[in-house]
């Protein structure tokens, strides 16, 4: 099979001569492969260019898997499936624009023909993430069966082979006697069988949790510079998963958008100030510009990260615990109206339903 690692001979002019001619803020997104067609299963390279004016970075598909996809080996786009990342890299032009690329090892099962309808292709620029599509790619899937195979032959007749019945009969009778021997044994001994049912472990509240496990980041040897992404990988779960256990929202599953409007229209009632939430976007986006678009934080910052995601927890934790004592005030209310208030037609019923439904938000 024919591999192809870095741009096609004719794409860099190409889109060199697009960059010059597009304005400052076009892009242009192409797709190739390295062959015509593939058999199913066949592995062979694609290859994604993104022509810009050079004034952001570029983002690839792997680059905009959720942070719960993270450690995933596959992934797909639409009738592919990327294997893994072979190579990544760009080049600047002396009359402005840039070109960044990457290829990645993929196969297919489809049958006869494979199709994507956009890969999406992003672009950070000033804070703003820029998400485009590239136009809908074919590939051509070879037939696995050879031209000058004959036509299917009818299935040939089962073999029949001789049975024998005694061994089954012998099992039968063996499990019989094993089972009238445990119950003889059990009834002589009047020894019941106890199972231990293991307790439980108690969860951690997640403000608890959250801090423990700040704590322990602030472990990490920032100096060396391959812990810089683990980091910050970290540190958003870490914010992510008490924001959502706390909220109960998915924030794992959500981007930093999704979840901050979550986090403004929660069902748990309570409103979070808008200093919490833009402390909570801070903190996501700018993990997001590490992990996603290769920002190279300086040391002082990356650890002063932990202190802002502290603040923005211990903020998110002040709000709740108000919501929690009005909330625990309700149900002392409701359930006094319960035992005191005089009965009236339906009126402990609905007392009852407030009751429950207090108790269910604590």
């Amino acid at each position: 099979m024919k591999r192809r690692s870095s741009l096609p001979f004719f794409a860099v002019p190409l889109l060199a001569l697009l960059l010059l001619a597009l304005p400052a803020s076009a892009q242009q997104i192409e797709t190739y492969a390295s062959v015509d067609s593939v058999t199913v299963g066949d592995r062979f390279e694609l290859t994604l260019v993104l022509g810009h004016d050079g004034s952001g970075e570029a983002i690839f598909p792997h680059d905009l898997l959720p942070d719960s996809l993270q450690s995933a080996a596959i992934f797909t786009l639409g009738d592919f499936e990327i294997l893994r990342m072979v190579s990544r890299g760009g080049r600047d032009f002396d009359l402005g624009g840039r070109i960044d690329s990457v290829v990645y090892e993929a196969t297919t099962f489809a049958l006869d023909t494979a199709r994507v309808a956009g890969i999406p292709v992003g672009l950070v620029a000033q804070g703003d993430t820029l998400v485009g599509a590239a136009p809908a790619f074919f590939l051509q899937i070879g037939s696995l069966v050879p031209e000058d195979a004959e036509d299917i032959k009818d299935l040939a007749d089962l073999a029949e082979f001789d049975r024998a019945w005694w061994p089954w009969v012998v099992g039968i009778l063996a499990l019989l006697a094993v089972a009238y021997g445990l119950w003889w044994w059990r009834r002589k001994n009047g020894m019941a069988e106890e199972i231990d049912i293991p307790e439980p472990e108690p969860q951690i509240p997640p403000y608890q949790q959250a801090l423990e496990r700040l704590v322990h980041l602030q472990t990490i040897d920032l100096s060396d510079s391959e812990n810089i992404k683990p980091f910050y990988i970290e540190l958003t779960d870490i914010l992510r998963t008490y924001v959502g256990r706390r909220a109960h929202v998915p924030a794992l599953e959500s981007t930093t958008r999704e979840l901050l409007n979550r986090l403004k229209g929660s069902s748990r009632g309570a409103i979070l100030p808008n200093e919490v939430v833009l402390e909570i976007d801070d903190v996501l986006t700018h993990a997001d510009l590490v992990k996603f678009a290769d920002l190279k934080p300086i040391l002082e910052q990356t650890r002063a990260m932990v202190a802002e995601t502290r603040d923005a927890i211990e903020g998110t934790e002040s709000i709740y615990k108000e919501d929690d004592a009005r909330l625990a005030r309700e149900a002392r209310e409701a359930r006094e109206a319960l035992v005191y208030a005089p009965p009236g037609e339906n009126e402990d019923e609905e007392l009852e339903d407030v009751v429950e439904n207090v108790e269910r938000e604590i």
